[in-house]
Parts: structure tokens; sequence; C-alpha cells
């Protein structure tokens, strides 16, 4: 996840494939931590990053949803972006897929250029080069040349581009509603069905 705004995508990806038991790499951009407190209202104090995932979780269900989160994020692992050699920056790390949700103009660049910002960039450039599904999530608007070419470069390498655009047609009736539109079509593109 990085500091796109739209927090709410990454962490609701998130919720739903640990309810589809999925096994779960994590690693958050920087930024990520600094939109999560503007959008949610939320500071990471001294508790892991599981528990915080949790409390992020928790908002986003009082914000969007009538219900309450799963028991607990079940996610696999927790990287650190400054860590290039945590598992998921080599090809002999075997993953079913990679999504970038939400995705910066920004991380979308660093991966068209194949420049290793931070880890994020890295397991995404893995993910293309071992011709594994990459999805980005991008949430941006409007767009510049520039960022339609990275975006045709990423296509042309293989890699998804997602513009995080809510389904009307489905008559929403709620923010997330919204959301899970979005949420649903991501699942669509790995293949994860039953959630």
């Amino acid at each position: 996840m990085t500091g796109a705004s739209g927090v709410a995508y990454g962490l609701r990806l998130l919720e739903q494939l640990c309810k589809a038991k999925a096994k779960i790499d994590v690693a958050l951009s920087p930024t990520w931590f600094h939109v999560v407190n503007h959008e949610l209202g939320l500071k990471r104090g001294n508790q892991d990053l599981c528990e915080f995932l949790d409390e992020c979780l928790g908002r986003l269900h009082d914000y969007y949803y009538d219900d309450a989160p799963i028991a607990s994020v079940c996610v696999h692992r927790i990287h650190d972006a400054e860590d290039f050699a945590a598992p998921i920056a080599s090809g002999s790390y075997r993953t079913d897929a990679m999504v970038v949700a939400p995705c910066t103009v920004g991380t979308l660049g660093c991966i068209a250029s194949g420049v290793h910002r931070h880890l994020l960039h890295r397991a995404a450039d893995v993910h293309l080069k071992e011709r594994r599904p990459l999805v980005l999530l991008v949430r941006e608007s409007p767009l510049s040349l520039i960022q339609l070419e990275n975006m045709e470069r990423i296509t042309r390498a293989g890699g998804i581009i997602q513009p995080a655009v809510p389904h009307f047609y489905a008559e929403p009736q709620t923010v997330g509603d919204l959301i899970d539109s979005v949420v649903r079509r991501t699942l669509d593109l790995l293949g994860v069905v039953d959630v």
C-alpha cells in the first residue's frame, strides 16, 4: 500500500483477502502512514504493525460499514519498506500475484522506469520480470501524458492498470458499497471469487 489517497481500498482488499484465507505479504510505503493519519485520523504509536492494521480496519468499519471487521488481520509477513533483503524482493520467493492498492503515480513511475526507491517498487519489478500478475490500483485524477505513458509501459510489460473508479451500475447505497465495487473488481482480477 502506498501513500495515495484512498487507503480504504487497500485496507478493504486486505480484509477480503484475509477472509479468503490468502497468504499475504504486506509492504507499506513510508507515506502510507501519513495518509492513514489524514484519512482515518490514526497515528501509529508503539504497537506492532499487525495491531495497527487491525486498528485501521476498525476505523474503516466505523466510517463506512455497519458491521465489525474480521477478528484480526491474517498477514503472513509485514515487510519494512527499506528492507531490500525481504523475500518479496526476489523472484525465487513464490507469489501468486501482487496488488498495489492504492498506487500513487510516483510509484507507477518508479515501476514503469525500473527504479527501486523502496521495497514496493522492487517487488513490483520482480512480478513483471517473473511474468506474475501485477495490479496497480491507481488513484489519481486528472492524468498527465507522462502518467498515461507510464501506464502504457506497465501494461506492455504485463501489468494491469486498474483505476480506482467505483461502479455505479450496482446502485450503491453507501460509501462502503462504492469502495467494495472497486475491491470486488480487484479480487476478480486476482481470481478470488468466493469472498
